[in-house]
């Protein structure tokens, strides 16, 4: 029951909960389209199993590719003292192939029989998972290709399946709808790299968190926020606009102040304030984000006497 348990939380459920708000928030964006009040509810009851089964297959295929990254990022999270499952072989290197093999295979296949578009857009995130992790090709020890295939991957490929789930297709229009998020996803990577640049350091990893100084990567994360409120504010999407405009306030505080315990926060009430928005469109989102939160803090908890996750 332990291996299970474990290997339940190795998919690392804590960072897949962001892709379902997205992919959420593009359902949302198809359904109700621009202008709309941001207190609108789905009636998406009678397709909720579909729904349901929509977000499994997106939580497997992120799942794998975390898991994938974490197989060649077990020194840099040894020098950073986290993610202990590698590094202290409560899952063993060939548990973790197989998981990705696995997961890839099942959620991909999944979302073919959903729709053809939403079956192209995992393949294309599947493919991406490997090329950013694997060391031949090393896109995320790479700081521009890491932060491309972080907007691309976590930001607009996200909402474009959440979209192609309603819709059945992508347009032009769901592209340039998926902007704020891609740029606001790129303002949250440039903040995740600070508080592992020392780690990363040492171990030869290239992120902008090791190449530019704090206050670099602060004002660029700013910027991106910016230009996802102005994106936002051209799509006609209050949303994401409420939630990146409320956020800036802590971006520019952790501008300001140049430390990296503020651009954390910031990242963390982006994530939240998303999280609200999510809940409000799609109220059984609440059961979902909420046990995922309690579960993940319970298992860290009871497994390696951890307070995780928290708000400071």
């Amino acid at each position: 029951m332990k291996k299970l348990i474990d290997h339940i939380f190795f998919l690392r459920p804590m960072l897949i909960l962001p892709v379902w708000i997205i992919a959420i928030l593009g359902v949302r964006a198809a359904d109700v389209r621009e202008m709309a009040s941001p207190l609108s509810v789905a009636d998406i009851q009678a397709v909720l199993p579909d729904v349901l089964l929509m977000l499994l297959l997106t939580g497997l295929l992120y799942g794998a590719t975390y898991i994938y990254n974490q197989i060649y990022d077990v020194e840099s999270d040894r020098q950073n003292k986290k993610l202990f499952f590698l590094t202290d072989r409560i899952i063993s290197f060939n548990s973790a192939y197989i998981l990705v093999t696995v997961l890839n295979a099942v959620s991909v296949i999944g979302a073919f029989f959903l729709n053809i578009t939403l079956g192209v857009l995992f393949l294309i995130v599947a493919i991406l998972g490997i090329l950013y992790s694997h060391p031949k090709v090393n896109y995320k020890g790479r700081a521009g290709k890491a932060l491309w295939s972080n907007m691309f991957g976590c930001g607009m490929a996200p909402f474009l399946i959440g979209w192609a789930f309603f819709e059945g297709s992508i347009s032009m229009e769901a592209v340039l709808k998926s902007l704020p998020y891609m740029l606001a996803v790129g303002a949250i990577y440039f903040n995740t790299t600070l508080p592992d640049r020392e780690g990363d350091k040492k171990v030869g990893k290239k992120t902008y968190g090791v190449i530019w100084t704090v206050q670099h990567c602060q004002a660029s994360a700013l910027s991106r926020l910016v230009f996802a409120i102005l994106f936002a504010f051209m799509a006609g999407d209050y949303v994401i606009l409420i939630a990146a405009g409320l956020s800036s306030i802590l971006f520019i505080k952790a501008y300001s102040s140049q430390k990296i315990s503020d651009s954390v926060a910031a990242t963390q009430t982006a994530i939240l304030l998303l999280m609200i928005m999510a809940c409000i469109y799609f109220p059984i989102f609440v059961i979902i984000a909420g046990g995922s939160l309690l579960a993940t803090r319970a298992y860290y908890k009871w497994r390696f006497d951890l307070a995780y996750p928290k708000l400071k």
